[in-house]
């Protein structure tokens, strides 16, 4: 907490070759903003983009796959034993809440879109007081804004969420949309849709030799 504090307003650059100084792994053609990172083990692969205002503190593992980006303003907050990883070129947007005290799993080409969206692996059930269980979101998922999901849940490949769904169990099927509280299988997706029908998920950081 200490380091990231000390190089938090640090030009990125300098913050990069600090990080890297201190044993993280850090790749190419990245760009980390006013923001505070503290993990144990730090991983950022080429291409990547942290903006200004996140909190990302208290993990045990902090990942972004290559290309990927985390706007501003997010919470990512661990128990100092959760793992975060965000998966080649998948977004989160702005406003959202992420509380690993277990962990969560954003696969490739997905987006958090929108703004307060709140995922949960720690809670309390009536037959268990320390309820932690990971979540994760497969390949090329939307997430609509403030969407909640809680723990132990699981989206598969190829879902949308609609906007204020709660997520209460895992979906297995692939191409759906899934809406509502609880959240349920609306109807399914055609895989010619354009959101699917790309090789990767493009971004406005990207640099312009940038292939994914």
């Amino acid at each position: 907490m200490l380091i990231g504090l000390l190089i938090l307003f640090l030009p990125s650059a300098i913050k990069i070759m600090l990080l890297r100084f201190l044993g993280y792994k850090i790749g190419n053609n990245c760009y980390l903003g006013l923001s505070l990172i503290q993990a144990d083990m730090i991983s950022i692969e080429d291409e990547c983009y942290i903006g200004h205002g996140n909190l990302i503190w208290r993990l045990k593992k902090f990942h972004m796959g290559r290309g990927s980006r985390i706007s501003s303003l997010n919470w990512i907050s661990g128990a100092k034993n959760g793992t975060f990883e965000l998966g080649a070129n998948s977004s989160i947007s702005m406003l959202h809440f992420f509380e690993a005290s277990s962990n969560i799993f954003i696969r490739s080409n997905c987006i958090v879109a929108g703004r307060s969206s709140q995922f949960f692996t720690h809670g309390i059930t009536p037959t268990n007081i320390d309820d932690r269980r990971s979540i994760t979101i497969g390949d090329w998922c939307y997430i609509g804004s403030a969407v909640r999901m809680v723990p132990g849940t699981s989206l598969a490949d190829h879902t949308f969420v609609g906007m204020g769904a709660v997520v209460t169990k895992n979906f297995s099927d692939n191409f759906v949309l899934i809406v509502g509280c609880p959240a349920v299988v609306k109807k399914k997706l055609s895989p010619n849709s354009s959101f699917f029908n790309r090789s990767y998920l493009p971004h406005a950081h990207h640099s312009p030799d940038y292939r994914g």
